[in-house]
């Protein structure tokens, strides 16, 4: 009887870890599937005339977080860069900065759905610098909870 409940405690204390990973693995997988459908529905659209480049770039970010990503653009084409997101984290804004960091663009703030026309005269790396904006009310209430939401960077070409 005993050796029943050693084994019982042994067991439990292997699937109580488990169930919380799994449940962790399901909510990102469930919140990835999310960002995918809203950037298919809401930024596609968006990037025409440019024929996007099958690369989707897509995350969930918590407001006050930043981005780098870091493009290949080549030479001779037009390109524009995207950057949608949902409404419940705010306007979020970006920059285009060369290697050396200098500012290439910068989106206006309020912005709805920034992006950039532009043309690349030799085949660069360019980093595109996400800012999701931190909402006045997170800074007054430390135990509320913080809304989180999908940032897409799409990038077309002609």
């Amino acid at each position: 009887m005993q050796l029943k409940k050693l084994e019982m405690k042994s067991l439990n204390k292997y699937i109580l870890p488990f169930c919380l990973l799994f449940s962790v693995v399901l909510f990102t997988t469930n919140a990835n599937a999310q960002c995918k459908r809203f950037t298919k529905k809401n930024c596609l659209p968006s990037l025409k005339p440019f024929t996007h480049n099958g690369k989707l770039t897509a995350a969930v970010f918590n407001p006050g977080e930043t981005a780098d990503l870091e493009m290949t653009f080549n030479a001779g084409k037009e390109y524009r860069v995207l950057v949608c997101s949902q409404e419940l984290i705010g306007q979020v804004q970006f920059k285009v900065l060369d290697k050396t960091r200098k500012i290439l663009f910068e989106s206006e703030e309020g912005e709805e759905n920034p992006f950039w026309d532009f043309k690349v005269k030799t085949t660069q790396q360019l980093i595109i610098q996400i800012t999701v904006p931190e909402q006045e009310d997170q800074k007054n209430r430390l135990a509320q909870l913080t809304p989180n939401g999908c940032v897409s960077i799409m990038v077309g070409f002609k």
